[in-house]
Formats: structure tokens, C-alpha cells, sequence
């Protein structure tokens, strides 16, 4: 398998409207600390060359909490969906060449070794983009997965924008990626926000990707714990809960 650098780029900077609280989301403690610090601790054991930090609410705060830990910082001033924020970190990566690895940092259950196991089907299929997916029978309101006949990754449709049809795939998307970096920006660069929340979503980088050519491939998490995301402090109070089962 090829050896590539990685780098590491975490979406922290929304509010957090549903938390219905003036803290940034990934600054609320989970365990005693910061939720985002669950988050970098999975990070930190993939040994990344680079980490960077997407800030945006409260990011005086945000920088002061992690500033020092070898993690860079870019600004999001403006909430325009997930692959505008992703957008932020390319000056921060100008002179990187490698793999990019993207995750939020409101999914502090997220395991090191899940995010191991991406990395390694991703390099070792070569594809230009790889995703975490999961399949379950429970409905849920995340992106669905949309293959062909053939079972290949066609494109993924966010909650919002998906038919009536579409919403009956049982494979959902996670909000994690890695990308290789030079087809990453290429097709940011491509995406428009026409859609339900007139957002520039990353999800359709991946179709971007697709049509240009290349290859999308996806791991599937049989653990749904994993990709929590916490949008809410009744979120937060299950988050505890389910932490500390690990522990």
C-alpha cells in the first residue's frame, strides 16, 4: 500500500441553535471535557501530519481551548453548509500533498480505530474519495447512499432533497471522508448550492467526483453509536450515557 501523508481537517464551527445555549456545541463538556476533545483524541492516535480546526461561533474560544496542541485554525464566517466550510481549510493545506481526512467535531464516540479502517480501504483502492457509511432498518434523518444495479456508489442525497423513494434506502451517510487532497478542492470548486437549504453541501463532491470519472468507494460502521453526532443537550445527556459504557 502507497504511504501518504495525512491531514485532518474537523468541522467546529457551529452554534449549535438546538443546544439553546450561548457555548459553541464543541465546546459543551462531555466526560468532564470538551466534546471536541473527544474528538482530537481519536485523531491524535491516526498520527496525522497535519490537524486543521474549521472554527467559526465563538472561535476566540475555540482557539484559546486547543491553541498550542499543533493544530491550525481556519475561519468559517459565514454558516454555508459543510463544503463551504471544508473550503475554509485549503490556504491552511496549500503545501499539502496527500490524503485529507474530514469529520465534525459534534461526534465525540467516533473510534481511532473506525477512522484506521477508512483510511486503509481508501489507499488501498486508490479511490479519489472514501466515505463512512451505515446500513440499518431504522429511519433516520441523514444523507441516503444511492447505488446503481451494480451496487456502486452513484451519489449521496441529503435528508432534505431526498424523494419520497429515496428515502427508503436503508444506507445512510456519515459525515466522514477521505479524500485524496488534489480531487478534494477540484471538485469544491465545482459544487453550486442549489438545493432545500441553498447550502454548499460536501455530499456532492461526491457525485462531482463520480461524473468526472473517478472512484467513490464507502466502509460501512456496524455500530451506529459511532457516528452520533449531538445536535441537542438531550443528545449530550444519551452522548454520557453511552461513554460511559466504554469506560
Amino acid at each position: 500500500m502507497q504511504k501518504r501523508d495525512l491531514a485532518v481537517v474537523v468541522l467546529a464551527a457551529g452554534k449549535g441553535t438546538r443546544m439553546k445555549s450561548e457555548t459553541a456545541k464543541v465546546l459543551h463538556p462531555l466526560g468532564g471535557r470538551p466534546m471536541l476533545s473527544h474528538v482530537l483524541d481519536r485523531v491524535a492516535g491516526l498520527a496525522p501530519k497535519r490537524v486543521v480546526l474549521v472554527v467559526g461561533f465563538q472561535a476566540d474560544a475555540v482557539r484559546r481551548l486547543f491553541s498550542g496542541e499543533g493544530i491550525e485554525f481556519a475561519l468559517q464566517e459565514q454558516q454555508l453548509g459543510t463544503g463551504h466550510a471544508v473550503m475554509q481549510s485549503e490556504s491552511a493545506l496549500a503545501g499539502f500533498a496527500g490524503d485529507v481526512l474530514i469529520l465534525c467535531g459534534d461526534m465525540p464516540l467516533m473510534k481511532t480505530e473506525t477512522l484506521q479502517r477508512l483510511i486503509e480501504k481508501h489507499r488501498a483502492d486508490r479511490a479519489a474519495c472514501t466515505f463512512l457509511s451505515l446500513k440499518t432498518p431504522e429511519a433516520r434523518d441523514f444523507g441516503r447512499v444511492i447505488r446503481d444495479a451494480a451496487g456502486q456508489v452513484v451519489r449521496i442525497v441529503e435528508h432534505r432533497d431526498a424523494t419520497p423513494e429515496e428515502k427508503t434506502v436503508d444506507e445512510y451517510n456519515s459525515g466522514v471522508y477521505c479524500f485524496q487532497k488534489e480531487f478534494l478542492f477540484k471538485a469544491l470548486c465545482e459544487i453550486t448550492p442549489e438545493n432545500a437549504q441553498g447550502e454548499y453541501y460536501l455530499t456532492d463532491t461526491v457525485q462531482r467526483l463520480i461524473q468526472s470519472g473517478c472512484s467513490v468507494e464507502a466502509v460501512a460502521t456496524p455500530d451506529d453509536t459511532e457516528i452520533f453526532g449531538i445536535n441537542s443537550l438531550e443528545d449530550l445527556k444519551r452522548a454520557e450515557a453511552l461513554l460511559a459504557t466504554r469506560s
